[in-house]
């Protein structure tokens, strides 16, 4: 109901921001243009175990100004049902994936822990930035070391 949908909006807004304070992230309106998607829809099973989130990675090849480029596309999907706090610790863990930090972290304070704590994560741990600042400070493909992003594009899809 629209209880859910207000934790919903109010949790991934909340995790934007806390992410928007290490790198430039700009909401976009249109979809097409959004680098990022976030859905509130439950993940699909993988392996038979249901999540509470998934980031899932796309390289499309996109023409902006007049010049073809590939560019990364992560859609966020978070499970419903989530508790408002739970949502947001999802959120900001699926979105550290779609900023770049695929891997997991080991340690439960961190919002890349590998498994959830018994106290929802709703901030970047030092640990956390510190990984963010090593992966930008690396050459890439793409040319040399992103530092910082000039922006990542996000928008939340589904109201």
């Amino acid at each position: 109901g629209a209880i859910w949908e207000q934790h919903w909006q109010r949790a991934t807004l909340a995790a934007l921001a806390s992410w928007q304070q290490l790198l430039a992230i700009h909401q976009v309106s249109d979809p097409a243009a959004a680098q990022v998607l976030i859905h509130h829809r439950r993940p699909p099973l993988r392996g038979g175990r249901a999540s509470h989130g998934r980031a899932q990675l796309q390289l499309l090849a996109v023409q902006r100004l007049g010049r073809w480029q590939l560019e990364p596309r992560v859609e966020v999907l978070l499970s419903p049902g989530q508790g408002e706090a739970a949502m947001q610790a999802t959120a900001l863990h699926e979105l550290g994936h779609a900023f770049g930090i695929w891997g997991h972290s080991d340690a439960p304070g961190d919002v890349m822990a590998t498994a959830p704590g018994p106290v929802p994560v709703l901030v970047p741990s030092q640990r956390d930035r510190i990984t963010l600042q090593w992966l930008y400070a690396q050459p890439s493909a793409f040319g040399g070391p992103f530092a910082p992003p000039p922006a990542a594009s996000a928008r939340p899809a589904d109201p």
